[in-house]
């Protein structure tokens, strides 16, 4: 059995695309929660994407003494490595204050950030709050922590507009290390000469009936942005705004109107009973902003085909987006997604549904199409946290989340039919079966031979002449694609088996042709799936 070499370090002085990795790289931000006197309770959520591992999902706790809670360089940060593929989400709560947040693998980490423009007091003004915990300078302000995420030091760049003007500050941090400095509203934009993590945070961000609740917000690097999103009705809390940053100033369109946004601005939202389309003339990213949360939303061209979905407990809620014409593929685990409320969005060809989760562990795929999926628990009535549901897949297939993608290769011999399928169960393949216009795609970017025929699982059955995939291991009812080349196919007393062009000037084109007929086999590696089972995630103290 292999064993996943977890390495979780924790670094004290005296500690899209997709969302899974072997290295990962984080903090805990200060959770105050003042009014509440419980501990904290920091872990991270540690997910294994493989079969073949010793574990499936485990829970690293980590005391108080590891959250940030100075200003300046600290040696605070986590890190996470592992031999193979893993999903990290970290959790801190304190009482009533609780904050999910998924953690980034280092390849999606960049080195050019814009920041949110908020101030702590006009964005309690904006929610209409008091100003309970703004008495002090330590809790006056918004933070941010600038992780460096390589092992040599790293020049970071802070973009503040001040009253003189914008102006930058430059400073060195060293490898691994953290560096929290408060923004009112100032910073712009976080450059570096090597890849950061960036997070936005508050302690303690006043929230309704004299709460506190941490915000967390992993910043994407700028490479992220979209021209068109979907804001997701699940985030209808009393109130909610949407706050847009982008390169230049741009317009956002929303109902038929346009919305001259800037990067300060909180901007009310209407209806938020159903989804609703916001496009953008440039690409921006756009956050969901109530009192006390903050969600990044998804742009539509990082939309998946499979996402994760790790809850800190039972019978949360999922808001799933997908194409209206096949919302009723979308599977949860093993199974087709129960939902009966699917609500058309308007201006798009997609709907929207909200699910009750069970699980603590889940997954929400589609077969054939992308899709996007919002997480969303509550601690309380009015007390909330989530975001994106970890993305897995981009590509869809039709037998689940794809960790290890599958392999097409081709024969160097020419063999009959039968020989050739052969060829290919004893290497450990299968024949290529490409029964969707994506497999076909793909199958095509992989046939580099350029002339010549190669032999395809799919043939015709000899009582029925009916065609079939020999080699699919969950064969669909019926064939809901062809690529024949003119002419093809022929009658069966011509062509029992088919071929594929090899040549792309023939665009890969099929053809029926004599089992016995001497061809390359064209094999395929099945993908690695992503297969879950219930547990209970076991903790570990750090």
């Amino acid at each position: 059995m292999l064993v996943f070499l977890l390495i979780v370090s924790v670094f004290h002085q005296g500690l899209a695309v997709v969302s899974y990795g072997d290295n990962f790289i984080t903090a805990f931000p200060e959770n105050l929660g003042f009014f509440y006197p419980s501990d904290a309770l920091n872990r991270l959520r540690v997910t294994a994407l493989h079969d073949n591992t010793n574990f499936k999902t485990m829970s690293v706790v980590f005391p108080k003494s590891s959250e940030v809670n100075q200003l300046g360089s600290s040696n605070l940060s986590v890190r996470i490595t592992s031999d193979k593929n893993i999903t990290v989400v970290s959790i801190s709560r304190r009482a009533n204050s609780t904050q999910s947040n998924v953690v980034q693998p280092t390849v999606n980490l960049g080195t050019n950030y814009l920041i949110p423009m908020l101030d702590y007091p006009g964005y309690l003004e904006s929610f209409n709050l008091s100003r309970t915990v703004s008495t002090t300078m330590r809790y006056s302000s918004f933070k941010l922590l600038i992780i460096n995420a390589v092992d040599s030091q790293n020049s970071i760049t802070i973009v503040k507009q001040t009253s003189a003007g914008v102006q930058e500050e430059t400073f060195n941090i060293d490898s691994y290390q953290v560096f929290q400095l408060q923004t009112n509203g100032s910073v712009l934009r976080v450059k570096s000469s090597k890849e950061v993590a960036v997070i936005l945070t508050h302690p303690c961000v006043e929230t309704e009936s004299c709460n506190c609740n941490m915000i967390v917000n992993q910043i994407l690097p700028t490479k992220f942005q979209g021209r068109s999103f979907i804001i997701p009705s699940t985030f209808n809390v009393a109130v909610t705004k949407l706050l847009m940053l982008s390169e230049n100033t741009s317009s956002l369109f929303h109902n038929g109107t346009t919305l001259q946004a800037t990067p300060s601005t909180l901007l009310p939202l209407s209806d938020l009973q159903k989804s609703q389309l916001v496009n953008a003339a440039e690409p921006v990213s756009l956050r969901l902003i109530s009192p006390g949360l903050i969600v990044e939303l998804i742009p539509e061209t990082m939309f998946h085909a499979c996402y994760l979905l790790q809850l800190s407990q039972a019978n949360g809620k999922a808001l799933v987006i997908a194409e209206t014409d096949s919302k009723d593929d979308v599977r949860r685990n093993s199974g087709l997604l129960s939902a009966s409320n699917w609500a058309a969005i308007a201006g798009t060809n997609y709907s929207s549904a909200v699910v009750t989760i069970p699980d603590l562990l889940a997954t929400i795929w589609h077969p054939t199409s992308r899709i996007g999926v919002y997480v969303l628990q509550h601690i309380s009535a009015k007390v909330m946290f989530g975001g994106p549901a970890v993305p897995i897949s981009e590509k869809p297939d039709l037998h689940g989340c794809v960790v290890a993608p599958g392999a097409f290769e081709i024969g160097h011999d020419h063999l009959t039919w039968a020989k050739s399928r052969e060829y290919c169960i004893n290497k450990g393949r299968q024949f290529a079966c490409p029964l969707t216009e994506s497999v076909h795609n793909d199958m095509a970017d992989n046939l580099t031979e350029g002339d010549g025929d190669g032999w395809i699982g799919l043939r015709r059955c000899l009582l029925t002449t009916d065609w079939y995939w020999q080699e699919e291991y969950d064969p669909p009812n019926f064939m809901n694609y062809v690529h024949w080349d003119d002419g093809h196919p022929l009658d069966p007393s011509k062509g029992l088996c088919t071929s594929v062009s090899l040549d792309p000037e023939n665009d890969f084109k099929w053809q029926s042709a004599r089992c016995c007929d001497k061809k390359k086999p064209v094999c395929y590696k099945r993908p690695a799936y992503l297969s879950l089972f219930y547990f209970w995630p076991v903790d570990i103290n750090v």
